[in-house]
């Protein structure tokens, strides 16, 4: 399959080189598609960064992002695992000596792809993903993805159901709570960034069903040796069973780390779809300060 070759061929390249590529291919992207320009510029300035430097660095890394999986998923990543730079680990290993599921959240941004391999390397880990519609597509990914002790589970019965059990015996769960879900999944509306979105109710029920415990975390992109930051929070996050209460606390959880690193999140995903159209129109007038 060509894709495949493609990754194949770009994995023989270095990180450092891959990133460059990236960086260029994303800028370019953002420079000649107006609507993918608008969705950034109108993302971005709604969590209040409506700098047109900004929007082209933004563009930058979401480019590195996509060069990276050809390394990420490749059998390159072993070698880049044991460098990377870690803060707050040793509190998610205090959490798991409690005997305690662990449900872990991350948004999408910087190497988000990282975490569950890094994690994977010292733990079982289980991450739910939704399946692309091509399946040759979904084996590259499934490949690069379930390395280590890795195992993906769909966003679908069967993954929650996965996921439930995993949880429940003590096990790291990862999802990006980020994700508009489908029509098929359970949403309420919350603010994030002060904005009405669509908003998965799975992560609260998952703590409640299962009385695991919470870490945010997230992969920051450095020019460092170590290329990679890794940061974990262990938060105390009592909660309340109103779905909209707590998806509005799962979505400021998310903020929270967006705001650590805004220029590498993917302001190009339309956080905002699902919506009506007034509500969709209300947010592009903030962004564009009408």
């Amino acid at each position: 399959m060509v894709i495949r070759f493609l990754m194949g061929l770009l994995s023989l390249l270095p990180l450092g080189v891959l990133r460059s590529l990236g960086a260029w291919a994303g800028r370019m992207v953002y420079r000649f598609d107006k609507k993918y320009a608008h969705s950034i510029q109108t993302n971005a300035s709604i969590a209040g960064y409506d700098n047109s430097n900004f929007w082209l660095e933004n563009a930058g890394h979401v480019g590195q992002g996509a060069a990276e999986l050809a390394y990420l998923w490749s059998n390159k990543v072993s070698t880049i695992i044991p460098h990377v730079k870690v803060t707050g680990w040793d509190a998610v290993e205090q959490l798991r000596a409690q005997n305690r599921g662990i449900l872990m959240l991350t948004p999408h941004m910087g190497a988000f792809e990282l975490l569950s391999l890094w994690i994977g390397a010292r733990a079982p880990f289980v991450a739910m993903y939704r399946q692309p519609r091509i399946a040759a597509v979904e084996s590259i990914m499934l490949a690069g993805r379930e390395r280590f002790d890795v195992h993906m589970a769909t966003a679908d019965i069967k993954g929650i159901r996965v996921m439930l059990r995993h949880l429940k015996n003590n096990g790291l769960v990862g999802l990006l709570p980020d994700q508009v879900p489908d029509g098929q999944g359970e949403a309420v509306v919350a603010d994030v960034f002060g904005q009405p979105a669509m908003t998965m109710t799975l992560p609260a029920k998952l703590l409640r069903q299962t009385g695991a415990g919470l870490v945010i975390m997230f992969a920051k992109r450095v020019t460092a040796s170590h290329r990679f930051e890794l940061y974990f929070e262990v938060v105390d996050a009592a909660m309340t069973g109103e779905p909209a209460t707590d998806a509005l606390a799962i979505n400021q959880y998310m903020e929270k780390l967006i705001r650590m690193a805004p220029e590498q999140y993917l302001w190009n995903y339309n956080r905002y779809k699902r919506l009506s159209a007034s509500i969709e129109n209300k947010a592009t007038e903030v962004a564009h300060g009408r």
